[in-house]
């Protein structure tokens, strides 16, 4: 009888360990399987974040265009980057949240496709139409210029025409050089060491421009507004009278004419800071640019 009862607590024991064992294989596999659930969910969502982020650059981009639709785009630029701080913002996340923002990131890529295109679209309509108004404008320039009997509408045209037909200069660059010993000229950062200012441009073409003889004054400028290298003075438009520092002039014939200027100083007579160089073209100023000096 006593060796029945033991027998049977035996096999209570060991029924009891089996159980146990199953139990604590199935918490390790449940564990394991929420732990890779968990790292899915978080890729999951840190994909969604980086497509939300993708989507406010493209936003960023179409507004730039400043078309008329810019106004329109940023309000759906402002709400994804809502959606992303929200999401982004969550400390913890299920499968039902990533399935809820993934159907509205859908739904926000298809309104961005559509709103981008319609951006796009738009843009190369204003391309095309602002090709033609310039060839159009060409076009009535060349035929107001013909007329010397203009009505009161055509003179207000006119005004238009003169304005298109100032000079400008682009592409103004500024270096400041130092001769050395034997005579070659290289550049140089520093006030002290500085005997000239090259100044390069180029006056632009224009062909609704009257063709001859121009005047173009280059003025350098320090930080206390003192001209350096002061040559003479000239009276602008405005009746504002300015010093310059070098004078030339060139044959327009409507074309692109590339231009150098040498403006000497006494070396060791500048101060380091800023100095502005400006380019005025038949008494308007029609370019300018700036250097730092040590």
């Amino acid at each position: 009888m006593e060796q029945n009862k033991q027998s049977n607590s035996k096999a209570i024991i060991i029924g009891l360990a089996v159980l146990l064992a199953g139990a604590l294989g199935y918490t390790f596999y449940s564990s394991s399987e929420h732990k890779e659930e968990t790292t899915t969910i978080q890729n999951e969502k840190l994909e969604i974040e980086q497509n939300l982020d993708s989507m406010i650059v493209r936003y960023e981009e179409a507004i730039a265009l400043k078309t008329s639709m810019s106004g329109e785009l940023a309000i759906e630029r402002d709400k994804i980057i809502a959606l992303r701080d929200s999401v982004r913002g969550l400390k913890s996340i299920n499968s039902g949240l990533i399935s809820k923002f993934r159907k509205q990131l859908a739904q926000m890529e298809l309104t961005n496709k559509n709103l981008v295109a319609e951006t796009e679209n738009l843009t190369q309509k204003n391309k095309t139409l602002t090709t033609n108004l310039d060839s159009a404008n060409v076009k009535i320039s060349k035929e107001v210029s013909k007329n010397e009997n203009l009505t009161v509408q055509n003179q207000g045209l006119s005004e238009k025409v003169a304005i298109g037909s100032i000079i400008k200069v682009n592409t103004v660059k500024v270096l400041a050089m130092k001769e050395r010993s034997s005579g070659k000229m290289v550049e140089t950062s520093r006030a002290k060491s500085a005997d000239a200012f090259r100044i390069n441009f180029t006056v632009s073409k224009n062909e609704i421009s009257e063709k001859g003889e121009r005047q173009i004054y280059i003025q350098v400028v320090d930080a206390s507004g003192k001209t350096i290298a002061n040559k003479g003075e000239i009276s602008l438009f405005d009746s504002k009278t300015v010093g310059y520092s070098d004078k030339t002039s060139v044959n327009y014939l409507n074309e692109a004419i590339d231009v150098i200027s040498l403006v000497e100083v006494a070396e060791g007579s500048l101060n380091a800071g800023l100095y502005v160089v400006n380019v005025f073209v038949e008494k308007r100023l029609a370019g300018t640019t700036q250097i730092i000096l040590k």
